[in-house]
């Protein structure tokens, strides 16, 4: 009697009709590769010469090649490659060794860290307020220095001239001010409370 053999597969999805020894995918990219390769042979290989011609034409069929014809876990080419490029170039970091005591350090510090970094928030308003304490303290500071180097300084005779010169340029200030509108009156005030 003859022995027959019956293949069975795993799932009903791993079956793919064969022809000629390839499947339908495996045609059509040997198809896509012999269109692409002889073509660009002859193309370049005048132009370019025999050897370099040679790498690009290895090249394009080797990359066709592995789209069409490999598979990995299962998995085509155009699924694979978004894994590898994840693993590869996104997610890739080298591992250091790390004792158990260096890593409960580590983590200790980052937890002390993170502590204090609250502390802080919870404080920014009082570190705002302190600022703006201490800026008027400094403008007080400056404002008691200038006024005593005025009375510092020596008063020139007090004759009846400088009192009236001091008098007229008043009230020409007085007039200037009149004349100014209400906006104008605003933004001086506002420059001189700086």
């Amino acid at each position: 009697m003859d022995n027959i053999e019956i293949t069975v597969f795993d799932e009903i999805n791993d079956y793919k009709e064969k022809i000629y020894f390839f499947n339908f995918r495996q045609w059509i990219f040997a198809i896509i590769i012999v269109g692409l390769v002889v073509p660009t042979y002859i193309l370049l290989k005048d132009r370019i010469g025999d050897e370099i011609t040679s790498y690009i034409v290895i090249a394009i069929a080797g990359f066709l090649g592995f789209i069409g014809f490999v598979k990995i876990h299962e998995l085509p080419a155009e699924k694979i490659l978004p894994y590898w490029a994840r693993h590869y170039f996104f997610f890739a970091k080298p591992i250091h060794y790390m004792t158990d005591k260096e890593y409960e350090e580590l983590h200790q510090k980052k937890n002390k860290k993170v502590k204090k970094d609250k502390k802080e928030k919870l404080s920014k308003a009082e570190i705002k307020e302190l600022k703006a304490k201490q800026k008027k303290e400094k403008t007080l500071k400056k404002a008691n220095k200038k006024a005593s180097k005025e009375k510092t300084k020596k008063p020139e005779n007090n004759t009846t001239e400088t009192i009236e010169k001091n008098e007229n340029n008043e009230s020409e200030l007085v007039e200037k001010l009149s004349k100014l509108t209400k906006e104008q009156r605003d933004v001086l005030f506002k420059l001189l409370d700086r």
